[in-house]
């Protein structure tokens, strides 16, 4: 029976090596060390290794791992993990209904007036339903951030 505990943590030191190596590989491809990679660093990259791949291919690739819709890759996009952002809108999506309201937003963000949030939700509330859906949301988020 030790032995198959002893397996099983191998396969997790394994698990954690290999994720540190693609951590090591993913910052040094990402050039302005911002923590997230651009299309233009991992076009460099893929191409670079010898593996020919178009813009678009990238593009392609982008689309469906960006999660947060701000154009780059987190290391958790790129490894396909839960991301922040995405926990934070779950985490103030109390009634898991797929929208955060004002109340929920309040009751999380309680650095903002009723003013400040009412504001946000008529910016970023495209659907105009008085709540945000999680694509409005990150651009919510991914706004506040240029802004900063």
């Amino acid at each position: 029976m030790s032995s198959f505990f002893s397996r099983s943590s191998c396969g997790a030191q394994e698990e954690a090596r290999r994720r540190r190596e693609i951590r090591r590989y993913f910052e040094k491809a990402d050039k302005d060390g911002d923590g997230k990679l651009t299309k233009e660093e991992w076009f460099k990259v893929i191409n670079s290794s010898g593996c020919p791949t178009s813009m678009e291919e990238v593009e392609e690739f982008f689309n469906e791992m960006d999660r947060d819709f701000d154009g780059r890759l987190s290391f958790e996009e790129f490894m396909g993990e839960e991301t922040t952002l995405e926990k934070l809108f779950k985490s103030m999506d109390k009634n898991n209904d797929g929208y955060v309201t004002k109340e929920e937003f309040n009751a999380i963000c309680k650095n903002m007036t009723a003013e400040q949030v009412k504001m946000a939700f008529q910016k970023f509330d495209k659907s105009g339903d008085d709540k945000l859906d999680y694509r409005e949301f990150c651009y919510m988020i991914n706004k506040r951030s240029e802004d900063e």
